[in-house]
């Protein structure tokens, strides 16, 4: 007998997703562990172990179809949702992947800020959800020798972080303000990595290795059949291939440690101690360079390591400055003021993109008036809390407030004279709540440290850290239940998307009592979200009727 829809909805709420959890994490912790001590009989061991695990299969599936902001995206086989019963059947077409090939991937191409178009590779659901197993044997093989200076795309790291690293090397300091600064990107790094020295740097068995190939050499709908040295950027393990193939890179500029010994009355150099002088973001790098250093020097050992992996530099975002000139990076402004202090700002080329995307939410006449300014709300709100460790004095955001002010006056125009007083009164309240009432501190972040990984087992050290990345209510419901999950009663991890759940439904009752700190999985099957839906769907089909 067939199961029905109605009976895999209820047995894929009660799957033991607490379970698999702690199963998949312990195998990453061991994997993390034998990597360290390079024992790869051990780590090959645990990498089969996991990636036959039933867990490992199912916690994919969840991700790629549940958690994911791109889960409602198709591939070439036009499949964009998937209901529960077709994921248990996705499950079972998991099973056997001995001869496992990867789906062509759709192109996309997404426009850029100078003209050009990014190429975007997009995987089929079922190629999605492999990719996210290989990824779970992979990333912590990669973070137990990842290097201090890498921070792009790895767990519980952020650009935050970067940004500490950044002020570290340049803050106040007798000589620091002299320094000068290399900044480049990797010209189509995605699209001319070599594969063959690619699968060299990955630690896997033969089998997952095939898969990993077969997913490098995709090709693209309608273009050409196979690709011999492109990475399907739109993959989810594409990032962390990217990190596996230019590890080292920011590495190549570290010099050992020096520091006066009192008792040896001399200065001591310890090699096995080096001072971090690149750093990396994905394919973003910046270099500090010492007043008296040849930069030609750095540029031929960053040139010839990237010869290796079939790529190079693009000259035209390269650019070597002083730090009193001032350098763009991660989105931020970095410049040494005449007082040798380092200050931050949001970049130029940021703020417009900002600005641009507000406008054009603005104008989309497809949603009402009240639809797009919370659209904008949420728009602005991150972009601020992006840049809540800048100098935010130093840019010009009224204009921006003052268009949108000025335009939804234009919109209300033609009401009459009592329904204008009443809109522009609201109107000022809504506006002046999205614009107004932000608070920044600059380098006020407690960066991570380096060598920390979440595959470390130090459950301390990252809820801590976890908890200062929410402020208000969330914050204080976070504390309130310890860190854990208020329905699954499991803590929270670094990766974890963590969401307030209004117990009545009511998101304008915000009550300590009324308010749940959830796991985004387990956010999804609160019985009274269920309810409000079916309500939506019994009104739109009474309309219809």
């Amino acid at each position: 007998m067939q199961p029905t829809l109605k009976s895999c909805v209820e047995d894929w709420k009660t799957l033991p997703w607490k379970q698999f959890q702690k199963q998949i994490f312990r195998l990453q912790h061991r994997i993390y562990k034998a990597q360290q001590i390079r024992n790869y009989k051990l780590v090959h061991k645990l990498q089969r172990l996991l990636f036959s695990s039933r867990a490992a299969k199912f916690l994919a599936i969840r991700q790629v179809t549940q958690l994911n902001t791109g889960k409602a995206t198709a591939g070439i086989d036009g499949k964009a949702k998937l209901n529960e019963k077709e994921r248990f059947e996705l499950f079972n077409s998991l099973k056997e992947l001995n001869k496992y090939e990867h789906s062509p991937l759709r192109r996309v191409f997404i426009p850029k800020s100078n003209g050009e178009k990014r190429p975007l590779g997009i995987p089929t659901i079922k190629d999605r959800t492999v990719q996210c197993i290989a990824k779970y044997l992979l990333e912590p093989v990669y973070e137990a020798y990842a290097s201090k200076g890498s921070w792009g795309f790895r767990p519980g790291k952020s650009a935050w972080d970067v940004k500490m690293k950044i002020f570290m090397n340049l803050k106040t300091h007798n000589t620091n303000y002299r320094k000068r600064i290399l900044e480049l990107d990797i010209e189509k790094c995605f699209d001319k990595i070599n594969h063959k020295k690619l699968l060299s740097l990955i630690h896997l068995p033969k089998q997952m290795q095939n898969i990993i190939r077969s997913a490098l050499k995709a090709g693209v709908l309608n273009e050409r059949a196979s690709t011999q040295e492109e990475t399907p950027q739109g993959g989810i393990i594409s990032p962390l291939l990217c990190n596996i193939a230019l590890h080292g890179i920011e590495d190549i500029w570290n010099q050992p440690l020096r520091y006066w010994s009192k008792q040896k009355k001399k200065h001591i150099t310890e090699k096995s101690n080096m001072i971090q002088r690149g750093i990396r973001y994905a394919d973003d790098m910046i270099f500090f360079i010492e007043e008296h250093e040849n930069a030609n020097e750095l540029r031929y050992k960053i040139d010839e390591f990237l010869a290796e992996r079939g790529l190079n530099v693009k000259e035209a975002k390269t650019h070597l400055v002083k730090s009193t000139e001032g350098f763009d990076f991660l989105g931020w402004r970095f410049e040494v003021k005449p007082n040798k202090s380092l200050t931050c700002w949001p970049s130029r080329k940021n703020r417009k993109q900002m600005i641009d995307k507000i406008k054009n939410t603005m104008k989309d006449n497809k949603f009402t008036l009240e639809q797009r300014l919370n659209k904008v709300k949420i728009i602005y709100k991150g972009w601020r809390n992006y840049h809540k460790y800048c100098d935010i004095s130093k840019i010009n955001l009224w204009s921006i407030s003052e268009w949108t002010y000025n335009y939804v006056k234009k919109l209300n125009s033609k009401l009459n004279r009592k329904e204008r007083t009443n809109a522009k009164i609201k109107r000022i309240k809504t506006i002046h709540k999205i614009f107004n009432n932000n608070e920044n501190s600059l380098f006020r972040y407690a960066a991570v440290k380096s060598e920390k990984s979440p595959f470390d087992n130090d459950w301390l050290y990252w809820s801590k850290r976890k908890h200062k990345q929410y402020w208000g209510q969330l914050a204080k419901i976070l504390t309130l239940q310890k860190f854990k999950c208020n329905d699954c009663n499991l803590k929270f991890a670094v990766d974890d998307q963590v969401e307030l759940h209004h117990t009545d439904g009511n998101h304008k009752k915000n009550k300590y009592k009324n308010l749940k700190a959830l796991h985004r999985s387990c956010h999804h099957y609160m019985p009274i979200h269920g309810m409000k839906r079916r309500k939506v769907k019994d009104l739109v089909n009474l309309k219809a009727v």
